[in-house]
């Protein structure tokens, strides 16, 4: 591991490996990354890789939209396949959801982004085993599905290595050092980083590394879970990505299971390095019966494997991809809610560009500025 960088990027997730990659293809020089585990060992790996534009921010759409434009060409792009697949998202809703669905909608369609509205005729035609008694409709996005988020990772990752960028992985962090109000480096378990530059992407790790006590992070970790599925009854393995508004599930297919979700109540966590990691009975429970309502042929799927990780939340649902923050030298990449792989290719290259240039110019990245909890202590005991 080098002694000197330019720039050091904390985290070797979805973020910190995007932003790497697009710093060393605007031509920086001498970039290091540093993660305790290996690359996209962490939050990242545990993501269920959808990629949908369907969201209730139009900022985020917009984000969504560009970055979905490059996993459709990734290997194209950063030289190796993400395992994409453009099955199709479908987004079913009942009576009382519906006119938010519709919004949705409609909003896609203001920004030229194709989706379909359709009836629960037009559901059944495309989704034969599902059962739509309590739905009423459903927007239905053709070009989205999602990607393996580990092969997406390694790729970007790959593609900085190229570039120039070095990877020490299995260096732990210890804190972020700074005199005089400028970065002046790292301190890890291997040694003191010497560095004018830190991109701080450490997702639920974040507001511990974080070195401004006068200056917090509205940013919690909170627990998350999710189940792989066997693949009763037929189901086929074109499934579509799918999320239900009225039972809170969302699946889509992964090999030879399923990935299953339910919308569940996250629980705070005070220690990321301390939690909980064993899926959650009732959850699994409440996941397997609302996914036997919907799709009633899958009534007698069982749990394969149960997934437990983190979240890193903030306030708004916003992550704070902004810098310099309190220190010259001293960016953020991480609150993301739950959120942050779809929109990661892109949201790399703005702060990129905002580390480099000043501002982010291919995007737009203002919204999810620091200034918005800086300038405010409506957050303070969220």
């Amino acid at each position: 591991m080098r002694e000197t960088a330019d720039i050091v990027v904390i985290g070797a997730g979805a973020l910190g490996c995007s932003v790497s990659y697009h710093l060393a293809n605007l031509g920086a020089k001498n970039i290091l990354v540093l993660d305790k585990g290996a690359i996209c060992s962490g939050e990242t790996s545990k993501s269920g890789g959808f990629v949908q534009t369907h969201w209730v921010s139009l900022d985020e759409v917009r984000l969504i939209t560009r970055s979905r434009e490059l996993f459709w060409e990734w290997e194209d792009n950063f030289g190796a396949d993400c395992a994409y697949v453009e099955t199709g998202y479908l987004h079913v809703t009942g009576e009382e959801r519906e006119p938010t669905v519709r919004s949705i909608h409609e909003m896609l369609l203001s920004e030229g982004i194709e989706s379909h509205w359709l009836d629960r005729r037009e559901i059944k035609k495309l989704q034969p085993i599902i059962n739509v008694s309590d739905l009423t409709a459903a927007a239905f996005e053709p070009r989205s599905g999602w990607a393996n988020p580990v092969k997406a990772v390694q790729s970007l990752a790959a593609a900085a290595q190229s570039k120039g960028v070095e990877f020490a992985e299995g260096v732990t962090v210890r804190q972020i050092s700074h005199r005089g109000g400028k970065i002046d480096g790292v301190e890890t378990d291997q040694g003191f980083v010497s560095t004018r530059c830190v991109v701080l992407c450490a997702g639920p790790w974040t507001p511990l590394l974080h070195p401004l006590a006068s200056m917090p992070l509205p940013i919690k970790a909170k627990r998350g879970q999710v189940c792989y599925i066997n693949r009763p009854g037929g189901l086929p393995k074109n499934e579509l990505a799918f999320y239900d508004e009225v039972t809170g599930i969302y699946t889509h297919t992964d090999g030879d299971t399923s990935l299953l979700g339910i919308d569940f109540d996250f629980t705070d966590v005070w220690d990321p390095n301390r939690y909980n990691r064993t899926i959650d009975e009732d959850y699994v429970e409440m996941a397997l019966g609302a996914l036997a309502h919907r799709f009633p042929i899958l009534g007698t799927a069982q749990l394969v494997r149960g997934v437990v990780g983190l979240y890193d939340f903030t306030p708004d649902g916003h992550p704070i991809v902004d810098g310099p923050i309190g220190l010259d030298g001293y960016y953020v990449a991480a609150g993301f809610s739950g959120a942050g792989f779809k929109s990661s290719p892109m949201m790399g290259l703005g702060l990129a560009e905002l580390i480099l240039k000043g501002k982010a110019e291919t995007v737009n990245i203002d919204f999810v500025s620091f200034a918005r909890y800086r300038d405010s202590d409506h957050w303070i005991g969220w």
